[in-house]
């Protein structure tokens, strides 16, 4: 595998990872069982609609660039900062450090652009 494909497997993980930290966070916020329910369901969810609209390869409204950036980092941020907040200090920088450090080889190597060329001749192959 090359540095580029396991940026991309990373990246991946760290996408999922997101969509779970996010869930946990809701859940610590809650103040009740259905409290603690909507926000567990509700922050994943709005970030996984969010991030398949926007930034994921075959999204309908695929953003350039800075508008794809600013969404993987309130994303990445988002999961970062609720880590931290449930005081989990060393999952969060860890988090924090490899999501930055993936989303910066993504857009150097324009792995996105890529991935979203792959996506649009894979699609109209199948039509």
């Amino acid at each position: 595998m090359t540095l580029r494909g396991l940026n991309l497997a990373v990246r991946f993980l760290l996408e999922l990872g997101a969509l779970a930290a996010l869930a946990w966070w809701g859940v610590d916020l809650g103040s009740s069982w259905v409290g603690s329910l909507v926000m567990g369901i509700g922050f994943p969810a709005l970030a996984a609609v969010t991030w398949g609209n926007f930034v994921a390869p075959r999204a309908p409204q695929f953003l350039p660039r800075p508008g794809r950036l600013a969404i993987e980092i309130a994303m990445f941020g988002s999961a970062t900062t609720g880590l931290a907040a449930m005081g989990h200090w060393p999952a969060a920088l860890v988090f924090g450090l490899v999501a930055a450090g993936s989303t910066a080889l993504t857009h150097i190597w324009k792995q996105d652009d890529a991935m979203r060329a792959n996506a649009g001749s894979r699609m109209r192959a199948q039509a």
